[in-house]
């Protein structure tokens, strides 16, 4: 797609090409916004389906058992935990907003913005999903059961979740420290999540949740989704983007341990039993 629209459009010369790839931005190459974001997030639908080949033939195992225990996934975590997460998120952004009014601008093209919100909320969670059942479902299963220790599982995949996300253009905006810090926080925190939880579902909520809010709701210059999000920061700090997000994951973990009447965190450092 990227080679065509290069050759369908004379004005658009390699430096374009190399724009893109720093900032994932598609409209350098002549493609609009929202058709790139739903280009993108095909790379993952083939993902899944690869995973759930792998999981079929390789492993013998149903797909299913990656994400809960039960016979049917529970449709209500999902929903939730996509809800408490979005007010979360909108609270924190809502008081930088009031703290910082001028770091803000807001600019959108309804059409555009109703076409946007329909792909993030109905495809964009095969992005998010497929990474979860990867590293909190997959990975997490493999190496519990092989180490027998939930926190080696635990910190194993938050590290191996910031890996692929340190190809992404935050990276070379805002510094490799903080950014994988964050990325290794926010996997550390669906991991817990997942872990007392004994299922996927509610993580798959906050992921989808996460995504959403940075595909539709505010955007920055940098953002690995260059989508037409109602409001822009103009400048963001990564340092209290961690704070944010740590302190959303501790009111998060401490409504779902009222709400699903969780056990002690000390489960996380449980051994595993083998059956």
């Amino acid at each position: 797609v990227i080679n065509w629209s290069i050759q369908s459009n004379p004005s658009i010369g390699p430096d374009a090409y190399e724009q893109f790839a720093e900032s994932t931005d598609f409209t350098v190459l002549g493609i609009s916004s929202n058709l790139g974001f739903v280009l993108m997030i095909s790379i993952f639908a083939f993902a899944t389906l690869g995973l759930y080949l792998a999981l079929k033939y390789i492993h013998h195992k149903t797909f299913l058992s990656i994400i809960t225990p039960g016979n049917s996934i529970d449709w209500k975590r999902i929903a939730f935990s996509w809800g408490l997460w979005f007010v979360l998120a909108c609270l924190v952004e809502g008081f930088y907003m009031i703290a910082y009014p001028d770091n803000y601008s807001f600019e959108v093209s309804w059409g555009r913005w109703f076409i946007l919100l329909i792909i993030a909320l109905f495809y964009l969670p095969v992005q998010s999903s497929l990474e979860e059942f990867v590293f909190r479902g997959y990975l997490m299963q493999g190496i519990g059961v092989n180490t027998g220790s939930k926190i080696i599982a635990l910190i194993a995949t938050s590290i191996l979740f910031a890996l692929p996300h340190s190809f992404n253009p935050e990276i070379e905006q805002f510094g490799l420290l903080p950014m994988f810090t964050y990325y290794i926080m926010a996997g550390f925190i669906l991991g817990v999540i997942v872990i007392m939880d004994n299922r996927l579902e509610l993580a798959l909520g906050v992921h989808a949740a996460t995504n959403f809010f940075g595909a539709c709701m505010i955007g920055y210059e940098g953002s690995v989704l260059q989508t037409d999000t109602l409001f822009t920061q103009k400048e963001v700090n990564p340092y209290l983007m961690i704070f944010s997000f740590g302190i959303s994951g501790v009111l998060f973990l401490l409504a779902c341990q009222r709400m699903y009447k969780w056990p002690s965190f000390k489960q996380l450092i449980s051994p595993i039993d083998p059956s």
